[in-house]
């Protein structure tokens, strides 16, 4: 059984001064995705999303739960439910709630979640999503020659992090990514293809290392993403990493 207890903090976020009933969500519209964070860091993800899913399921059904152990991601995790409303019980009964000895902070989160988006159709690579908004905010001007999709630009051939023999590997060495591009884009972007693990950026340098369980799997991502336009002027260089 899970060793939890409601905190003080859950009292006080009733009482706050904000919206209806007190609580003050922001300007975030209601969806079926809850945002937690302020999670214990310390516990094994699998053992935390069993915690996540034995907790939240009892406010409605719970369709997925997204949770990395990567540096930047730790602490934090993604609660998808069937309904907007078992969100909407769950946010206002948990907010606060105390889980793994830290009080859990729960917000709706800013954009749908992919098993949502793949349900009702919607569904779009996120950095795909992202450079397409970008796009629609610039002027229309002569368009820029970009290279086609499965063609890896020269500067890929050696790259800094990959190997040059082309020897298969599990880890991928992504290269050309812009600033913007943060490891939570890169997840949804490569989580698309079977045996993701993880997702490293190195900050500084716009490179990034993407883990898979085989070489198999992280080939066949290498070929699905190289040449991907993250925005209409930058496609991705992809190679399998040095061993």
């Amino acid at each position: 059984s899970l060793l939890i207890a409601r905190g003080r903090g859950w009292v006080e976020a009733m009482f706050r001064p904000g919206g209806k009933g007190g609580v003050n969500y922001g300007d975030i519209p209601p969806n079926q995705t809850l945002y937690v964070n302020n999670l214990n860091e310390k516990i094994k993800i699998p053992e935390l999303k069993n915690c996540l899913l034995e907790l939240f399921s009892s406010y409605g059904e719970v369709i997925d739960i997204v949770a990395a152990g990567s540096m930047a991601k730790k602490g934090q995790a993604f609660v998808v439910f069937r309904d907007i409303s078992c969100a909407t019980n769950a946010l206002r009964a948990l907010n606060g709630f105390t889980l793994l000895d830290k009080p859990m902070k729960i917000n709706y989160c800013r954009t749908k979640s992919d098993v949502v988006a793949h349900e009702d159709g919607t569904w779009k690579p996120r950095a795909k999503l992202e450079a397409q908004k970008e796009e629609a905010k610039r002027p229309k001007t002569t368009p820029a020659l970009v290279p086609p999709k499965n063609a890896t630009p020269k500067a890929a051939a050696h790259p800094a992090g990959g190997d040059p023999d082309g020897n298969a590997s599990n880890v991928l060495f992504v290269e050309n990514l812009p600033a913007e591009v943060n490891e939570l884009m890169l997840t949804m972007l490569f989580r698309q293809y079977p045996g993701f693990q993880e997702a490293r950026l190195i900050k500084g340098r716009n490179v990034a290392f993407i883990e898979y369980a085989d070489e198999l799997q992280a080939g066949i991502a290498k070929h699905g993403l190289q040449g991907f336009m993250v925005t209409p002027e930058m496609a991705l260089k992809i190679a399998f990493a040095k061993q």
